[in-house]
């Protein structure tokens, strides 16, 4: 047996003793010489060298050891391979112990990826099969083409069928068909005694009729007239009719059709950027200066600024021009395209922000923590009915006061702009106070999958002219992104009111003169809810966990009606809710689900809207607190 160098592989050497000792010599020399080669490559050495290297191993004459080894090489020609070169006896072998190479795998070759490509383009005419790149010179040379973009021209043999002729079909049947023989039955060790049996006679097979190639038959395209266009759905579209028809029944199948066909296109000859189309030739090119330019140029006016702007304090592209709408369209296309630019804007105002931009909306919260708490306005809570007059009207939460955030609900979604591009996460708002003279850039969060959306951006005009429990009234302009905000205002009513004290992380109540008209029972005031001051301003991470706010409003909030050992809260719904409302966000119906899914909140039967907590019991803890302020007491 021998282990060859490269691997855990045995070879067995076969022929008398001596010749498998010298086949086994052989090999080891020659492995050991291409013992840096690889496994499958031919390792070649001269008869000559070998014989005279064993030689002088063993002190005997190479003429004598030549034959010797000659005749083992021949006994294991599966391991070695002879070949004779001007008179000289090459002998070969690889590192895995095989006499020959492996071929290399052809079934797919360059040539094949190069001619033959996976999403080949509609092909009508021969002629318009034109390569790309521009000869240096001017010359007439033949064009070479594929049989596979003939066979797509029509010019290439069609694909046949195999069909098995029935009876109808008149076969030659061939001349001779010998019988088959019996099948012998095998030798047994110790044959048994077995009665004769008469012969059986070989049965003739019957005559298999030999496929015939039939041309395969052509579908018969469905008539159409030339104004007309087939669907991907089979529908038919008279291109004759009017426009505003056509574009009020198939508008949408249409524009999809369109977008399709586009997007599978390899060249990428026309390109999109939300529902407009150019050819991509005619765009023009910017680079890397171009683009470090327009990041500037945002930044220095600290704020998302439109296309136009950019167009025309940038490259002096003034609206009106031949070439404005060309440049327009090439600007949008090839900001979308960069990571540092996002686009913020909407149909009709395509807006951009830069990275390096000052974010918008608060600061003391983060974005992902508001998505998951407004999550159950996509989980169907949303108690809200969308706005038919583009205006909204709504009552402040002490969240949305302390943080400057707006729901996204049906009613605020249904005037807020819908986002152009399929990836687009939000979208710049202006939103004007003509009762301050005052305006502030806000932006809206759209709802995705598993999170919900806000509005936010807001907290200036909150904390300076309104409080909690007063009604806004939120109206959409004409401008794409411009919206009013406006309050009813009344005479100065001085109140302590609840207010977060970030230096000590607590809830406190503070006097405070408002001029906004309230709500009694929305408004945290002291003087009604006097136990807000006993709230825990829990983490993030704690508030999102709806259960944890949920107990904890109801131990601090509510009323012990219970013992130590087995306590039991009370408390009235709409006390909760706005208590609930000042660590997070909470519709009044999501609010009414989570009581009815707990068996630990049940409603009092006896008063409408009271709802009771009560907790399982807890194991109670070992108090070693005495037992160690005795030893203390004994040293």
């Amino acid at each position: 047996m021998a282990v060859h160098p490269g691997g855990t592989q045995q070879l067995e050497f076969a022929g008398s003793a001596e010749e498998q000792t010298l086949a086994r010599r052989v090999f080891e020399i020659m492995t050991g010489q291409g013992s840096l080669a690889a496994r499958d490559a031919l390792i070649r050495q001269s008869l000559d060298n070998l014989a005279a290297y064993l030689a002088a191993q063993d002190n005997t004459s190479a003429e004598q050891l030549a034959p010797r080894i000659e005749a083992a090489i021949s006994a294991n020609s599966d391991v070695f391979k002879r070949e004779e070169r001007d008179g000289t006896v090459i002998v070969s072998t690889s590192r895995r112990g095989a006499s020959s190479g492996r071929q290399p795998d052809r079934r797919h070759t360059f040539a094949q990826r190069l001619y033959e490509p996976v999403k080949p383009l509609p092909v009508e005419d021969i002629n318009n099969i034109v390569t790309t790149i521009r000869p240096p010179l001017t010359t007439v040379e033949p064009v070479q083409i594929s049989n596979y973009w003939r066979a797509l021209a029509g010019q290439a043999p069609l694909e046949v069928d195999l069909v098995v002729p029935t009876a109808e079909t008149p076969v030659e049947a061939p001349a001779e068909e010998a019988p088959v023989p019996a099948a012998e039955a095998p030798a047994m060790a110790t044959p048994a005694v077995v009665e004769p049996e008469p012969a059986v006679e070989a049965t003739p097979q019957p005559t298999v009729p030999q496929p015939v190639p039939v041309q395969r038959p052509v579908a018969p395209r469905p008539a159409v007239s030339l104004t007309t266009v087939l669907l991907s759905d089979g529908t038919a579209v008279d291109l004759k009719r009017p426009v505003d028809d056509l574009m009020a029944e198939f508008g949408a199948a249409l524009q999809a059709e369109v977008a399709a066909a586009f997007s599978e296109d390899p060249l990428r000859r026309v390109v999109s950027f939300g529902a407009q189309y150019y050819s991509a030739d005619a765009l023009p090119n910017f680079g890397k200066n171009d683009l470090r330019r327009i990041r500037d140029y945002i930044i220095e006016q600290a704020e998302p600024m439109p296309d136009v702007s950019i167009l025309s304090d940038v490259y002096r592209e003034r609206p009106g021009t031949n070439s404005f709408e060309v440049f327009r369209f090439g600007l949008n296309y090839r900001l979308s395209r960069e990571r540092d630019f996002e686009f913020v804007g909407m149909e009709g105002l395509s807006l951009w922000s830069a990275k390096g931009l000052p974010a918008i909306g608060s600061k003391r919260v983060k974005a992902s923590d508001l998505g998951q708490f407004y999550s159950f306005q996509v989980e169907g809570f949303d108690e809200t009915e969308p706005s038919t007059d583009g205006t909204v009207s709504h009552y402040l939460t002490p969240f949305e006061w302390e943080y400057g955030v707006l729901a996204m609900n049906a009613a605020f979604a249904s005037i807020m702009p819908q986002p152009l591009l399929p990836e687009q996460r939000s979208a710049a708002l202006r939103i004007e106070a003509p009762q301050h003279y005052s305006t502030y850039l806000a932006e809206v969060r759209f709802p995705t999958v598993n999170r919900g959306g806000w509005i936010w951006g807001l907290e200036d005009f909150f904390r300076e002219y309104l409080v909690p429990g007063t009604l806004i009234t939120l109206s959409a302009t004409e401008e794409a992104n411009g919206f009013t905000i406006a309050y009813e205002e009344i005479g100065g009513v001085e109140e302590k009111l609840l207010h977060f004290e970030e230096k000590r992380n607590r809830f406190v109540f503070m006097p405070v003169t408002y001029y906004a008209a309230v709500d009694e029972d929305l408004l945290p005031s002291q003087r009604r809810y006097g136990k807000l001051r006993n709230l825990k301003p829990l983490p993030m991470n704690d508030r999102k966990k709806t259960d944890v706010v949920l107990e904890h409003v109801f131990e601090t909030m509510g009323e012990q009606l219970g013992t130590k050992e087995e306590p039991m809260y009370w408390i009235q719904f709409n006390e909760l809710h706005l208590a609930i409302n000042v660590l997070r966000p909470m519709s009044r119906a999501y609010l009414e689900y989570l009581l009815g899914q707990d068996p630990a909140f049940y409603a009092d039967e006896a008063t409408v809207g009271a709802y009771y907590y009560k907790p399982a019991p807890k194991a109670e803890e070992p108090d070693d607190t005495v037992d160690d302020e005795d030893l203390d007491d004994d040293e």
